[in-house]
This record gives structure tokens, C-alpha cells and sequence, in this order.
């Protein structure tokens, strides 16, 4: 995932949490810390310095995410967000000894990208602006936004070619587009027919949160 969020207008909202110099460190230290004695007080100074690490990187996700809120509360009437179920889709791919899992590191890599983004921080972040605005944040079900043309409606998995093309394979279609924005063009429509009496959501901007991928393996349902 290149954003984190990301609208149907094709707005992108997205920062660094953490520096090259800062992940090296991190890296350092738990070279460090694996090398330390539990209960030490070597080991105690490791983490401390870890943590003040983690927690740069923790305010930082934190204005990001109070930062976007703010913009698309003040915006919008609505805000459309994927019902995305963060905790199973972080969960771990590895499986047993007796049944080991499959793709586990690509599904390894995904986990570190939903994590270091932070998905179920701007939920909460939107929600907290809204009520300030006004604003309503209305989730829908994620299930094929990615691999649905937001052109045509043709669904096919090979749709999404990469994580920012996507190419409506449906005969006499073609059409072409940002895939996380086609993405969120989907979750707009998804949300027309998901709330009743809602009034004109033509104005409004879906968050783009990217959905279960073939990359975990999962077949969306």
C-alpha cells in the first residue's frame, strides 16, 4: 500500500512515520536487546530507547491521521468508508508444522504494510471529527472493490494489474485509472446503495483503505 487513504476525486493522503536513520537505530537496538540479560538494567536502557523511538513514530501517525480527518470532515457530509476487519487480516499466515501456510511472506509483507499505516486509526480519527461537523461516516462492504471496474461494473481479478494500475479487462471497456481510486470510486457507489434517505453523496469522498488482496491468499466474500 502506497497511501493511506486515498479519495474518488484521486486526492492521496499520505506521510513517513518513520526516517531511514531512525529504522537503522531500531534495527541496532534489537540486535541490542537480544544480546542484553532479562531484568538487567542494560536491557531496561535498550527499550527505553526503543520506545522513545516508537513513540516519535506513534505522535507522528497520530497527526497524520487528526490532520486528514480534519480536512475530509470539513469537506464533506459523508465519508465513506471499506468495513475492513483489521485485526484478521493481520493475522498471521504461517500456519502449523502440520499444515504450514502458503505465500507467508508475501502475506508477512502486507501485514507490515497494514500496520504501518495504521488502517483503524483514521476510522477512529474520522469519527472523533465528525462529531464536530457533523459529518456522517457510513461503512460498506469491502468485497471486490479492487477488482470491480468503477466504469462498467465487469469484476475479475486480473482487473487490478498492479498496485496502482488498474485495466478493465471486459470487451468494448478498457477503462483505465489510479486502482486505488478506481477502488474508491467503488466504495462511493457501494455506499449509494448501502444508505437509505442519505441525500446526494455525488459531492461526497470515499477514504480509500485497500481491501483483502490476492497477496493474502483470501478470496474476498
Amino acid at each position: 500500500m502506497k497511501a493511506a487513504a486515498v479519495t474518488s476525486d484521486g486526492e492521496f493522503f499520505d506521510r513517513p512515520f518513520i526516517t531511514a536513520g531512525e529504522t537503522a537505530r531500531y534495527r541496532r537496538l534489537q540486535q541490542q536487546l537480544a544480546r542484553t540479560t532479562k531484568g538487567s538494567a542494560n536491557r531496561a536502557k535498550v527499550r527505553a530507547r526503543m520506545n522513545k523511538i516508537m513513540g516519535r513514530v506513534a505522535g507522528r501517525r497520530a497527526d497524520f491521521c487528526a490532520v486528514t480527518a480534519a480536512h475530509l470532515t470539513a469537506k464533506n457530509a459523508f465519508v465513506v468508508l471499506e468495513d475492513l476487519k483489521t485485526r484478521s487480516m493481520t493475522a498471521s499466515a504461517s500456519g502449523t508444522l502440520a499444515e504450514p501456510g502458503s505465500r507467508v511472506a508475501q502475506k508477512r509483507g502486507l501485514n507490515r504494510s497494514i500496520l504501518d499505516k495504521g488502517w483503524h486509526r483514521p476510522e477512529l480519527a474520522l469519527t472523533s471529527a465528525a462529531r464536530y461537523t457533523g459529518t456522517r461516516v457510513v461503512k460498506v462492504n469491502p468485497a471486490y472493490t479492487s477488482q470491480r471496474c468503477s466504469a462498467c461494473g465487469f469484476v475479475t481479478e486480473t482487473n487490478r494489474e498492479s498496485q496502482a494500475v488498474f485495466r478493465c479487462k471486459a470487451a468494448g471497456c478498457g477503462h483505465t485509472a489510479h486502482a486505488d481510486v478506481n477502488a474508491a470510486i467503488n466504495i462511493k457507489h457501494a455506499a449509494g446503495h448501502a444508505v437509505s434517505a442519505c441525500g446526494d453523496l455525488g459531492n461526497s469522498r470515499s477514504v480509500k483503505q485497500e481491501p483483502v488482496s490476492r497477496a493474502t491468499g483470501r478470496t474476498p466474500t
